[in-house]
């Protein structure tokens, strides 16, 4: 069975014929309820038509305005802390703010993440102000901590882009550092290599290295060496210094452990080096230029 029915729009002189057939439920299929298909023809035809692209997209925009942090800083018994802030405008888009603290060379790592906070908690973050705005944190140095150059290097998270795009670095301040202690030279003991060798073969060596102000302090383990004639091996480079290491890569240059204060390294002499007698000079410095004791060993290469 078959209906027809016609739908007035707003045009007078424009009328819509529509056609539908009445299906018997036994044929198991969907009656169509007249009313509703009426509401759902009304829609289409009133509707306005929907805006192509996104609406309301969300950007970062937070802009910083200025860091606060030492120039220089000595160490006291009673005052070891370092409070230090950054400014930022728009905070609507910022998550988290937080700085690092290490060496200048990048050596060492005082501290990996200091989280800042603008809650206006002067004895546990150094905030004057809540939702000012300025976000502060405190750090402390040690006594430990070596003299010289360190860097504060700021971060802001963002809550609109996903890891890790949304983490930038904004800033970094370099400050001196005076732990207020005697600078004490670096020692090194224990030297532990062979007094002869064959061409085309690798030999491992050792030494001891430590400081009295704590073996962070220390800055390099290194040694020269010099050719039967007595003229001095240097790199392609013109470097007459060669490290030793202590970071427990033993098939790279035969360190075992690393942070136990022996340092390592490995040599091989190939057959066009002359051989006789080669003389070996170990020295340590700390990061204060100190200049350990010297060792001496002669070396014959058969």
């Amino acid at each position: 069975m078959v209906f027809s029915f016609f739908i007035h729009t707003d045009d007078k002189s424009n009328y819509s014929k529509i056609h539908f057939s009445l299906i018997p439920l036994y044929m198991k299929k969907f009656v169509i309820n007249i009313s509703s298909l009426f509401l759902i023809i009304s829609a289409f035809i009133s509707c306005d038509k929907i805006p192509d692209g996104i609406v309301d997209v969300k950007t970062v925009n937070y802009n910083v305005m200025g860091i606060t942090a030492p120039a220089s800083f000595v160490y006291s018994g009673t005052d070891s802390t370092i409070v230090t802030s950054v400014q930022i405008q728009k905070v609507e888009t910022v998550s988290n703010v937080w700085c690092k603290v290490s060496s200048f060379d990048g050596t060492l790592t005082l501290q990996n993440q200091v989280i800042m906070f603008d809650d206006g908690n002067v004895s546990l973050h150094g905030d004057q102000n809540k939702n000012d705005g300025i976000y502060s944190a405190k750090f402390n140095m040690s006594k430990l901590n070596p003299n010289g150059k360190y860097q504060i290097e700021f971060f802001v998270e963002d809550n609109v882009r996903t890891p890790p795009d949304n983490v930038q670095k904004v800033g970094a301040q370099i400050f001196s550092y005076n732990n207020n202690q005697q600078n004490l030279a670096p020692v090194i003991s224990n030297l532990n290599i062979p007094s002869s060798v064959n061409r085309e073969v690798t030999f491992v060596f050792s030494l001891t290295a430590t400081d009295p102000n704590s073996n962070s302090d220390i800055q390099s383990v290194y040694y020269e060496f010099y050719r039967p004639d007595g003229t001095q091996v240097s790199n392609s480079q013109g470097i007459t210094k060669f490290p030793l290491f202590d970071n427990g890569s033993t098939s790279v240059n035969g360190d075992i452990q690393a942070g136990d204060g022996i340092f390592t390294n490995q040599l091989l002499f190939p057959t066009n080096q002359s051989t006789g007698v080669w003389r070996f000079e170990f020295h340590a410095v700390d990061r204060g230029g100190k200049l350990s004791n010297l060792i001496v060993h002669n070396l014959t290469l058969n």
